[in-house]
């Protein structure tokens, strides 16, 4: 009986079959050894096997290990059947949300930071600035942060922040002394105060970009950085252009706004060489308001009709100025608008932050983030009460106590490993950008 041999140019593995079971075209195999593919041409090796009928024991059994891909059904006697391979879909060259391999592995963020540890950080830091006259903040920023990020987990590996404090430290002097030449500006030469704002205005985005830059560089997770892109012309468009757009439609424009504000946040984001992109859509976050506001107009519209009858009745002045029952009156319709303010504006945020960690995505993998608003509302008025009472002391009571509620209810669900990921270009930013918008108050954060 002829024999022909089938070798992988990958691993040189090699395995003899009988020249009858050969499949009379070219067919593709995988290795059993080191499970590579490669073209064998059986109708080839087929006929110079036949021709040379070379000898062989009859104990020589066809390879099963090495089984074509795609072959002929080849006699039934002969060999025995083969089940049809699974055929490979290919991938899709355009950017809608990429399908997760294999089983879903849920991982939550852990943070483990207390109250007591985190306090002796923050006592220092404000004693420290409050003395060198905020000179010290560059590096209470550092200490602060690398704490923060060092006590935050994914898989049980920590974040980290590698700035250096002397390059948030020139940021910071720039950042002042343009403060300094406004706060003098405004006192002595409004004139002077107007140019420094409008600078400030115009400088804006960029101010963003490259704060953006910065911190992302100087984020890292298993020794991988983030890396924002510098997409500056985006940036004049959605920071600049939409935003003096918004008093000319009345605030309509406001959903669409923030939403192109998140979308450049996050899709000019990369962690490595892995980028990030954002699913949401426009009417996504005009739904999110629409909700927002008709909540609000149901709590809201019967209370003001209350207030407005009773104001009739007994005069508006002579409630608020009156004593007794009418004080009290006056005082709970108070303290209604005020809870209701609240609530609608802890919603809006909590919403918003869901639905931007629910539309992002990091190559393959997604976020889930799931916020309650009763919760969030607990949170931020019991800590402003505690903040209140201790005179400013349970600041890090506090923010301990937010931080590890907003990241226990933030999950990962990653398609492949985190060991996956590359690292990108590591260039140097500089650290302007970050303290100029942090000393004028431009938030920047996600």
């Amino acid at each position: 009986m002829a024999v022909c041999s089938i070798v992988c140019p990958h691993c040189q593995f090699s395995r003899d079959m009988a020249a009858e079971a050969v499949p009379p075209r070219q067919v593709t195999v995988t290795c059993p050894r080191c499970a590579g593919k490669f073209t064998f041409a059986g109708n080839a090796a087929r006929a110079a096997a036949l021709a040379e009928d070379i000898p062989t024991p009859e104990s020589i059994p066809p390879a099963p290990e090495l089984l074509p891909q795609e072959p002929e059904p080849p006699p039934a006697a002969a060999v025995p059947p083969i089940e049809p391979p699974r055929e490979i879909p290919p991938k899709p060259a355009s950017q809608p949300p990429l399908p997760r391999s294999g089983p879903v592995r849920l991982v939550t963020f852990n943070f483990i930071g207390t109250a007591r540890e985190y306090f002796g950080i923050w006592i220092v830091n404000t004693l420290l600035k409050i003395i060198t006259l905020g000179g010290y903040s560059a590096w209470a920023k550092v200490r602060t942060r690398r704490y923060l990020y060092g006590c935050t987990k994914l898989q049980g590996s920590a974040f980290d922040y590698v700035a250096d404090p002397l390059a948030l430290f020139r940021g910071w002097l720039i950042g002042a002394l343009l403060a300094i030449l406004y706060a003098l500006g405004s006192k002595y030469s409004p004139s002077l105060a107007l140019l420094i704002m409008l600078a400030f205005t115009v400088a804006m985005p960029w101010l963003i970009v490259r704060s953006r830059m910065f911190s992302c560089r100087n984020t890292t997770y298993r020794n991988i950085r983030f890396v924002f892109a510098p997409n500056y012309r985006e940036a004049y468009e959605v920071f600049l252009g939409l935003s003096m757009l918004l008093p000319f439609t009345l605030g309509l424009l406001l959903p669409y706004l923030i939403y192109r504000q998140k979308k450049f946040l996050v899709e000019n984001c990369s962690f490595g060489a892995t980028a990030f992109r954002f699913n949401a859509t426009a009417k996504d976050y005009y739904r999110l308001f629409a909700k927002a506001l008709l909540w609000m107009f149901v709590v809201v519209i019967p209370l003001f009709v209350a207030m407005a009858l009773v104001a009739d009745k007994h005069g508006f002045a002579a409630i608020m100025m009156g004593s007794g029952m009418r004080g009290m009156l006056a005082a709970l319709m108070l303290l209604g608008v005020m809870a209701v303010y609240f609530f609608f504006a802890i919603y809006v945020q909590t919403a918003q932050t869901n639905l931007a960690w629910n539309s992002t995505q990091l190559g393959r993998s997604t976020f889930s983030s799931n916020l309650a608003t009763g919760r969030m509302a607990w949170l931020y008025l019991s800590n402003v009460l505690a903040i209140a009472c201790t005179l400013g002391l349970l600041i890090p009571w506090a923010l301990m106590r937010i931080t590890r509620y907003r990241l226990g209810q933030l999950s990962f669900l990653p398609s492949d490993g985190l060991d996956t990921f590359l690292a990108g270009a590591d260039q140097p930013v500089s650290a302007v950008g970050e303290e100029v918008g942090e000393i004028f108050g431009v938030d920047v954060g996600l």
